[in-house]
């Protein structure tokens, strides 16, 4: 079966897609809230409602990613500025806001470990186009212990390898950003 969310029902986006089994729902991406849709009947999907970070106060609508795991629901929200600290909110499956936890910029991924105690953001930390502010990259570790509600942040950062620039180029590495640091140039998009 294959067909496309966004046409289908007019969603604001679709681009990173987040099934959750325990209730046959999806939850979709976009630059304009998480979108949760109904796939009981997977031929006729059905949108449920719009999480609207906005809503819980935070000042961009954009879903960058998002993950499931035990009956939390976790979606990465860049800063309206992007160069600015993101957020990570957490809903149940009822679409309630249980909190949220400031990570680095530009969370771009983030994805639950095995046991569901611990979610893993990927803040890219991208520059702005001239080059002017360039936050470093970086990757939040939440613990999810203690509850969505309770939830604590470590951030892991590259700086350790700042003023090293000449050895990882002669190791075939690459530092792009016009005076970046490494800690600034490391740009991190993906978690396994």
């Amino acid at each position: 079966l294959s067909f496309n969310l966004e046409t289908m029902l007019n969603l604001a986006g679709a681009e990173i897609v987040t099934y959750i089994v325990d209730n046959t729902t999806a939850a979709v991406t976009s630059g304009d809230g998480l979108q949760l849709v109904d796939l009981t009947d997977p031929a006729n999907p059905t949108l449920i409602t719009t999480l609207m970070p906005s809503a819980e106060g935070f000042n961009s609508d954009e879903v960058s990613s998002t993950a499931y795991a035990n009956g939390i629901l976790a979606a990465a929200v860049p800063n309206d500025d992007t160069q600015m600290p993101g957020n990570v909110l957490f809903y149940d499956m009822d679409g309630m806001f249980l909190g949220a936890v400031q990570v680095g910029a530009l969370p771009d991924m983030i994805k639950f470990t095995p046991d569901g105690s611990k979610l893993l953001v990927a803040n890219e930390g991208e520059p702005n186009d001239a080059y002017d502010n360039d936050p470093e990259g970086s990757v939040s570790i939440i613990d999810l212990s203690g509850g969505a509600g309770a939830a604590t942040v470590m951030t892991a950062d590259f700086t350790a390898f700042n003023g090293m620039e000449a050895a990882i180029e002669a190791d075939g590495g690459r530092i792009f950003g016009p005076g970046a640091t490494v800690a600034q140039d490391l740009e991190p998009e993906y978690i396994t």
